[in-house]
């Protein structure tokens, strides 16, 4: 079986490893709307509608010539709606999306050229409701080749890697024990107690501090989360780190809380328990290695195309 795989470049490298861990079985391709030459840059500049249309003309060409059983949009509102406008020409090939962050212009349009709708965020489907594709929760998961369980000793100080935003600065400026905080944009002056990097890690490197530290802090709080967990609850806790995160809804769709995950629900309550893990990590291994051993019996990038492709079967999408 064949599967087209499309998807905008350098998204957290989404779509390169959706296509990378889909089952072994399968044939795929990959289709970069966003490739980066001299023509899709000047267009993008001077001509975008142009580039959008050269673009489904593009993908077109590799439909037509891969002709592939399945068409796999992911991160499927980034895509332009040129390259779905391009599937009436293909009115018999399943067409499945699956969808990650907020819905911006266009959303229905796109997602009524699918046949099924993943969302990562259960807050997501209240905005489908009025959609004709069949919308379903899929969670998010982790790249097991990256982040991995090195059991190393956990003895740097709690760590956070992310962009500074308003609540995020509100959460780690209540946190009076020495953090390492990795990211853009923090102010730095405003949390003098903490070891401060105004610049990104790479995948590789954040998985290092990750199986290092005593306590991996994660504050979902994003303008393109409602419910859902972000890709750090599941990397963490595939490199075995402790999955220390705020009150989501999805979470206990995923995990056990108390059992396999621990939360908070304030800055203050964040303040204590990264006071407590650091002063008594013993407490909090169980839990660690729980969450560790549910992540890799179900939350993996394996793992989870598996599933997708079982719902797909099973929907007789295929």
């Amino acid at each position: 079986m064949k599967i087209l795989v499309v998807g905008k470049k350098q998204i957290m490298h989404w779509p390169e490893n959706v296509a990378h861990f889909l089952p072994k079985e399968y044939q795929v391709e990959t289709f970069f709307y966003n490739r980066r030459n001299f023509f899709s840059i000047f267009h993008k500049f001077f001509f975008k509608k142009k580039r959008y249309q050269k673009c489904a003309q593009r993908l077109k060409k590799q439909i037509q010539r891969f002709q592939p059983d399945l068409i796999l949009y992911i991160s499927s509102f980034f895509i332009p709606l040129e390259c779905y406008k391009i599937l009436k020409d293909f009115p018999k090939l399943p067409r499945v999306g699956w969808v990650s962050d907020a819905f911006g212009t266009d959303q229905k349009k796109k997602a009524d050229y699918l046949d099924i709708l993943f969302c990562s965020d259960t807050g997501y489907l209240k905005a489908t409701k009025d959609f004709t594709c069949e919308s379903l929760y899929l969670p998010l998961c982790a790249d097991e080749t990256v982040f991995v369980n090195r059991h190393l000793p956990r003895l740097c100080p709690p760590f956070f890697a992310g962009v500074a935003n308003p609540i995020r600065n509100k959460y780690l400026k209540a946190v009076q024990s020495k953090c390492l905080i990795y990211g853009s944009r923090w102010p730095k002056k405003e949390m003098p107690q903490h070891e401060v990097h105004n610049y990104k890690l790479q995948h590789k490197k954040m998985q290092d501090f990750i199986n290092k530290t005593v306590a991996p802090i994660n504050l979902t709080f994003s303008p393109n989360i409602i419910s859902g967990l972000n890709f750090r609850v599941f990397e963490i806790a595939c490199c075995g780190g402790l999955i220390l995160v705020n009150d989501m809804p999805d979470l206990h769709l995923c995990y056990q809380v108390g059992k396999e995950a621990v939360v908070y629900r304030t800055p203050e309550d964040l303040n204590s328990l990264v006071k407590d893990i650091a002063k008594n990590p013993q407490k909090y291994e169980a839990i660690a290695q729980a969450g560790y051993e549910r992540t890799m019996r179900e939350h993996t990038y394996s793992k989870r195309l598996e599933q997708m492709m079982k719902i797909i079967k099973d929907k007789k999408v295929i």
